[in-house]
Formats: C-alpha cells, sequence, structure tokens
C-alpha cells in the first residue's frame, strides 16, 4: 500500500508502470530508472492460480473477461505463466476505474485494473525495501473467507511523477467498503502498523503507517477511506494531494 519501486515491474510494464506500482514499496524519490522511456514487451510474468471462486471474481463484474489464466492453473506440468501485457496498460474492470479521479493537480492520471492476486504476484521486495502491505492482503480477505483472486484493484497515478500520488480502489463483491476498511486496519494494527482514525474534508479515514517503512526513511502512508462497496487507498506524502483526492472521490 506504500510507494514500490520493483525491477519486475519495470521489466513487465515499462517506465510507465514503474510509477502506477508506487502503492506497495518503494524509495519515497523517483529513481533515474524509473523515469527512463521503454518499449513494454512481452514477458513472463508470476500469476496467482485462481480459486474456485475466480469466476466471481470483481474483474468481472464490468462484464468483461477476468485477467488472462495460464495453463499452469489447468496443470500444466513445468511451464512459466506468462501473461501478455505488451498491449499497454490492463483494464480488468474499467467500471471501477471510473470511480477514480482522472486528475490531481491538475495533472492527469493513468488508470488500470487488475485482480488483486495478478498485483500481488508481480511484487518482488528485499530486506533494504519491504512491502508490508504484501502480507496484509491475504489474512485481510481470509476473514471474509475471500482470496486475493476474489479481489480486484484498480487505481490512477501520475506517469509523469511530477506529483507523489497514487489512488486505488479495492473491490470484494459481496462486502460493504466500511467492513473492507474496518478489516484491513483491524489486519495493519495487527501487524504492528500504527493506526489512526482522522478526519479529512469532512470525511472519516484510516491513517496507516508501516513502521518497518518509516524506520528506513522510505514513504511509509496510506489513508484508508470506504464508499459504497470499494475501499480506498491514498498513498501521498502531500496533505494538499490527499485532501484533493478525498473531494474527488465519490
Amino acid at each position: 500500500m506504500i510507494r514500490r519501486s520493483s525491477a519486475t515491474i519495470r521489466t513487465l510494464l515499462g517506465a510507465a508502470l514503474a510509477a502506477v506500482f508506487v502503492a506497495g514499496c518503494g524509495n519515497a524519490a523517483a529513481t533515474a530508472t524509473a523515469t527512463t522511456t521503454t518499449t513494454t514487451t512481452t514477458v513472463s510474468v508470476r500469476t496467482a492460480a485462481p480459486s474456485k471462486s475466480a469466476g466471481t471474481s470483481a474483474g468481472t463484474s464490468a462484464g468483461t473477461s477476468p485477467s488472462p489464466r495460464t495453463s499452469a492453473s489447468m496443470g500444466a506440468p513445468t511451464a512459466e505463466p506468462t501473461q501478455d501485457l505488451s498491449a499497454g496498460l490492463p483494464h480488468s474492470d474499467a467500471k471501477l476505474e471510473t470511480l477514480l479521479p482522472g486528475t490531481i493537480g491538475e495533472i492527469p492520471l493513468e488508470k488500470f485494473s487488475m485482480p488483486l492476486s495478478t498485483y500481488m504476484a508481480s511484487l518482488i521486495c528485499e530486506a533494504s525495501n519491504p512491502c508490508g502491505d504484501k502480507a496484509l492482503y491475504t489474512p485481510w480477505l481470509a476473514t471474509f473467507g475471500k482470496t486475493p483472486d476474489d479481489a480486484t484493484l484498480a487505481a490512477a497515478t501520475d506517469l509523469t511523477k511530477t506529483e507523489n500520488i497514487i489512488i486505488e480502489a479495492f473491490k470484494v463483491p459481496g462486502y460493504d467498503g466500511t467492513v473492507l476498511s474496518s478489516a484491513f486496519a483491524a489486519e495493519a494494527k495487527k501487524a504492528g502498523w500504527h493506526v489512526s482514525p482522522q478526519k479529512v474534508a469532512n470525511r472519516s479515514v484510516q491513517e496507516l503507517i508501516d513502521p518497518a517503512r518509516q524506520n528506513l526513511g522510505l514513504l511509509s502512508i496510506g489513508y484508508v477511506y470506504a464508499k459504497d462497496d470499494v475501499m480506498y487507498v491514498i498513498i501521498t506524502d502531500d496533505r494538499a494531494l490527499l485532501l484533493e483526492s478525498l473531494i474527488k472521490l465519490p
């Protein structure tokens, strides 16, 4: 849920998604590698095998086909799962993406969406760059008898890196956003994160701080907000951007 910089993701989606995937792990300042323009190619990426309930995941709620599943989930013996993302950013739930603002601070935001399991499988973590959020998703969803295959993530971020902002939307079919956010904050607190309720722009949010990342001087803060059946997470170190994001969300 905090800013991430991953060589795997840079290879996967080029410089564009190096900025997009700031949501989980990485340095608070953009790296030179992330700003290099590259051509996206078809690459191998680890994807989680679908659960029995994957067919009812939020990725199909907008009437679109779910993220491609590989032959590995069909019982292939040794083939490495692959996903062709050379056509650009994935949009497995375009309807969920529409809930996110298109601009913040007059800077256009790029949007994408995918099953949460695909998002999680694409991450790489190191001791110097911990991905605390990755450890939260599975136990959080287990509270509802769900897995990351059942959840969908949509995100919007500034690919130009003019602004330090990413806004995420999580959807789990059948569950209210307030219930999802309360359970997520509880899971973060159980994991040793600092959790503090706040009022921003007349909206109730939970401020979550990953202590491991904070101790390393990395961007470690996110704000959790819920509306209807969606849980939103805003990652930014700029209070003005947080305020504008909350105003523009549903």
